[in-house]
């Protein structure tokens, strides 16, 4: 299972930074860099999000390891898609309604939900 302290250690390595390096950047020490990614300590979240800004990776990633914001755009292209479908044409109103349109559909989900309890879209 990935951790925080995994995903910051990756971040680290694929940038080919040593924990001191690390550190630097973050005005942190080699040992909390250490803490850190072995899940011994969290940054506070000034921190959290500088870190997130540099390796330009969302908190949502770093915390959880699922950038939710790509959640959100998945669902926008889907509402972008339903009304190309519907006219070819997308306006911003129609753009704006039909993510209304999902975001009322979605309210009443429970997570683990398999199936999106859907409406007909107008």
């Amino acid at each position: 299972m990935s951790t925080f302290g995994s995903r910051i250690k990756e971040l680290r390595k694929n940038k080919g930074m040593s924990q001191k390096d690390f550190g630097k950047i973050f005005n942190l020490s080699e040992s909390t860099i250490g803490m850190y990614e072995r899940d011994e300590r969290k940054p506070d979240f000034d921190t959290l999000i500088q870190i997130s800004e540099y390796f330009n990776v969302s908190t949502d990633y770093l915390l959880k390891g699922k950038d939710f914001s790509s959640e959100a755009e998945k669902i926008f292209d889907n509402a972008n898609t339903q009304i190309a479908a519907r006219d070819g044409e997308i306006s911003r109103e129609e753009a704006i309604k039909a993510i209304e349109w999902l975001l009322e559909n979605e309210k009443d989900r429970k997570p683990g939900d398999k199936q999106p309890r859907r409406k007909k879209f107008r």
